[in-house]
């Protein structure tokens, strides 16, 4: 940022008055003194000075214009990196009524109207799929939820103009994925009153957190137990079998291979971490598919 007339007249004065060789002899007293202790306004080295502070002044100047100039042209020149992709969806723009258009505008493929209110992506994962291939997931809403047909179509649409030419970009866009779980809770019984609404409040509350800060990430079933234990008057648990399965198809049996992902079968870890299909998970809610019971509170 450039520094104004003054601030550097006032660095070059003072490096004037620290340079031993820039002195000069006081006839009042016959001493040797900086010459910057001569305060006349018509002194030469202060109009020197001046000068000199007003040409560095207007150079700076200069290069923070150029500067400027120079990152707004990279800013909308940046190569189409997983970054890059994922900026560009968080602008994507929607309106059920009024059709938002990307136009050529100074050689740049965007909106001619910037509306943020009109911006409906809350999530984005972008993943490289094999070559020249690219798998964007999408979700709305601070809750999170699918894009619905026309959304995603209008996704779609938006990457395939903004995006790199060959590459293969595929929006995807769906309900969240469910996590059946089973276990045995080992609490302390003054809390039966509240522990199964506590339990499953925490388990929802950590699901739609884990959604929003890491979208598109691995759940961890470490992550669960600890989740768990972590209630309130638990005193321990043992994850018996969790299934983590997209949302369609809805199984009859949790634990059949075909229902989804076996995670801990028979309290047997088969896999440490879920990736889910659609970014977020929430909690099994269709009854066919809570077979076992979910969970078994043991009071200590």
């Amino acid at each position: 940022m450039a520094r104004t007339v003054a601030v550097i007249e006032a660095q070059i004065l003072t490096s004037m008055t620290a340079n031993p060789y820039l002195v000069f002899t006081d006839p009042a007293d016959n001493t040797v003194k900086p010459i910057t202790t001569n305060n006349s306004a018509r002194a030469i080295f202060r109009a020197l000075a001046f000068v000199v502070a007003t040409a560095i002044a207007i150079f700076e100047q200069t290069l923070d214009v150029f500067t400027a100039q120079t990152e707004a042209t990279v800013a909308i020149s940046a190569a189409a990196s997983a970054l890059w992709i994922q900026a560009k969806m968080f602008a994507f723009q929607y309106d059920a009524t009024d059709p938002q258009i990307v136009q050529l505008i100074d050689t740049v493929p965007q909106y001619p109207v910037i509306d943020t209110t009109k911006c409906i992506t809350t999530a984005c994962s972008v993943n490289t799929t094999s070559a020249n291939n690219v798998a964007i997931k999408l979700a709305k809403n601070s809750s999170l939820a699918p894009f619905d047909s026309s959304q995603l179509q209008a996704a779609q649409a938006y990457i395939n103009i903004i995006g790199d030419a060959g590459i293969n970009y595929t929006c995807i866009s769906l309900a969240s994925d469910k996590l059946f779980i089973n276990a045995d809770i080992y609490y302390q019984g003054q809390y039966s009153a509240v522990i199964s609404t506590n339990v499953n409040n925490a388990l929802t509350t950590y699901l739609a957190t884990l959604s929003k800060t890491n979208f598109d990430g691995s759940l961890k079933m470490s992550d669960l137990e600890n989740v768990i234990r972590s209630v309130v008057g638990v005193n321990d648990v043992v994850l018996k079998n969790v299934v983590g399965r997209p949302d369609s198809p809805t199984p009859t049996d949790p634990m059949s291979n075909s229902a989804g992902t076996i995670l801990i079968q028979n309290s047997a870890v088969m896999l440490r971490q879920y990736s889910s299909a659609a970014g977020y998970i929430v909690l099994e809610t269709v009854s066919s598919a809570l077979i076992p019971t979910p969970f078994n509170y043991i009071p200590q």
